[in-house]
C-alpha cells in the first residue's frame, strides 16, 4: 500500500516531536518570545495546538492524494492499508480540529460580552481583530506570491485578468481567491482553509449583535433555547452541507462560557478526565462508524469535551504539555501556512517520493516558517494594534483568538 498503518500512526507525531526540535533550537530572543502567558483559560492556548496539528495531518493526506491522483480527497482504502473504520477516524480529524477552533472563538468572544455586558469598545474590537489577523495572512500570502512566482504561475488574457486574480489573495479572505499558480488550482496551495476565515470574518459582524443579548439570564435563555432549535433542526437534516455544525460550533462555545457561571461544584464535574473521554468517545465512535464530523452527534461529542476543557480539564494531563502550548502560540501562522509546503515537498521537490517523508519535511518547514512568523510578524502586528486602539489589552484572552 501507498501509505502504511505505520506512517498514519506515525505522522500523528510529527508536530509535536518538530514543535519540541525546532523550540529547542530556537535562540534565546525568540523562545521568551513563544513562551507567552496563556490567559486566564490555561487549557484553551494547547488546545489550539492540538487543533492546528490536527488540521495539518489530515491536509498532508490531501495533498498525497491530489499530487499523486488528481484529487483533493482524505486518505482511503485504495492508498492505504487502514481498516475503513480507521479511514473513516483519520479523515475526519481535520474537521475536528476546525469545529475546535470555532467553538474557542465563541466561547471567548461570548466570555468577554458577558463579563462587560455586552459594553464592549467595538472600535477597539476591530482594530484588535485586523493586527491579529492581516499581518500574518499578508505575511503568508507574500510567501505564496513569491513560491508561485518561482514554480510558474497561472497565465491570463490581459493585464486587468492579472491584477483581479492576483489582488484576490489580498482581500483578508473575505473573497475566494483566484487560481494564480499553473501546478494547483484556485487556494488549494494553502490548503483551502480560508473559507473558515470568512467565517470568523462574518461572525465578527455579528458580534454587536451577540452583545445585545449579553446579560447573564438572557444570554442564558438565548443560548439553550438557539442549541435545542440547532440540534432539532440538524436532526432532520435541514442544513445544507457543514452549516449547521458550524452554526452550532459558535453555539457550544458560547454555551461553554456560560458553564463559567456554575457553581464551583457543577465545574468541578465539568472540568472531570470523565466528561472530556466520553465526549472523545462519542465523537471518535460517532465518525467511525460513518457519520459527518459536522452532523449532530460528532458535534456533541466534541462539545462535551470542550466544554470540560474551558473549566479547566487537562485531558489526563495532555494539554499541560508544553510543546502542545506552544504549538497554540503558532497555530495562526501554522493553519495559513502549511499548505504551502505540502505543496512545495510533494509537488516541487520531492514528487515520487511517497508519503512519509515529504510529509514530515513539510510539517517540520511549516512548523519553523510559523515561528518565524509569530515573533517577527504576529507578535509586533497584535503589539501594533493595541497601540492604535490606545492603551494595552488588559484581557489577554481576545487578543489570542485565533482564526
Amino acid at each position: 500500500m501507498e501509505i502504511s498503518l505505520t506512517s498514519v500512526l506515525l505522522i500523528f507525531l510529527i508536530p509535536v516531536v518538530g514543535m519540541i526540535i525546532v523550540y529547542y533550537l530556537c535562540p534565546v530572543r525568540i523562545k521568551k518570545s513563544l513562551n507567552t502567558e496563556p490567559g486566564k483559560y490555561v487549557m484553551i492556548e494547547p488546545l489550539r495546538g492540538v487543533a492546528a496539528g490536527l488540521v495539518v495531518i489530515h491536509h498532508s493526506f490531501y495533498s498525497y492524494n491530489l499530487t499523486y491522483h488528481g484529487r483533493w480527497a482524505p486518505i482511503n482504502t485504495t492508498i492505504s492499508d487502514l481498516e475503513q473504520y480507521a479511514v473513516n477516524l483519520v479523515s475526519s480529524i481535520g474537521s475536528i480540529g476546525v469545529i475546535i477552533f470555532f467553538m474557542i472563538t465563541g466561547f471567548l468572544f461570548v466570555d468577554k460580552a458577558i463579563k462587560v455586558d455586552g459594553k464592549v469598545d467595538f472600535k477597539r474590537f476591530y482594530i484588535g481583530r485586523f493586527f491579529r489577523i492581516a499581518p500574518a495572512y499578508y505575511f503568508v500570502v507574500l510567501f505564496v506570491f513569491c513560491v508561485v512566482l518561482l514554480s510558474g504561475y497561472r497565465n491570463y488574457g490581459t493585464a486587468g485578468e492579472y491584477i483581479s486574480a492576483w489582488s484576490s489573495w489580498l482581500m483578508l479572505a473575505t473573497t475566494k481567491p483566484s487560481t494564480i499558480s499553473d501546478k494547483i488550482d484556485n487556494y488549494q496551495i494553502v490548503a483551502g482553509v480560508l473559507w473558515t476565515l470568512l467565517i470568523e470574518w462574518k461572525f465578527y459582524s455579528l458580534y454587536p449583535l451577540i452583545c445585545q443579548f449579553s446579560k447573564i439570564k438572557i444570554a442564558a435563555y438565548m443560548m439553550i433555547i438557539s442549541f435545542l432549535l440547532v440540534c432539532l433542526l440538524m436532526s432532520v437534516n435541514f442544513f445544507d452541507g457543514i452549516n449547521g455544525g458550524v452554526l452550532i460550533s459558535f453555539i457550544c462555545g458560547g454555551l461553554a462560557a456560560l458553564s463559567l457561571k456554575l457553581s464551583g461544584k457543577v465545574k468541578n464535574i465539568l472540568k472531570s478526565n470523565i466528561i472530556s473521554v466520553a465526549g472523545m468517545i462519542l465523537c471518535l465512535y460517532s465518525v467511525s462508524i460513518g457519520l459527518d464530523v459536522y452532523s449532530l452527534w460528532p458535534c456533541i461529542g466534541i462539545f462535551l469535551l470542550f466544554l470540560s476543557i474551558a473549566n479547566g480539564c487537562s485531558v489526563t494531563g495532555i494539554l499541560k504539555l508544553k510543546p502542545l502550548r506552544i504549538l497554540g502560540a503558532i497555530s495562526f501562522s501554522l493553519y495559513l501556512s502549511h499548505g504551502v509546503f505540502l505543496f512545495i515537498f510533494n509537488k516541487l521537490l520531492m514528487n515520487g517520493n511517497g508519503y512519509f517523508v515529504p510529509a514530515v519535511l513539510a510539517i517540520l518547514s511549516a512548523i519553523i516558517f510559523s515561528v518565524i512568523s509569530y515573533h517577527f510578524v504576529e507578535s509586533k502586528g497584535i503589539s501594533l494594534g493595541r497601540r492604535f486602539s490606545n492603551g494595552d489589552v488588559k484581557d489577554s484572552s481576545l487578543e489570542k483568538v485565533n482564526a
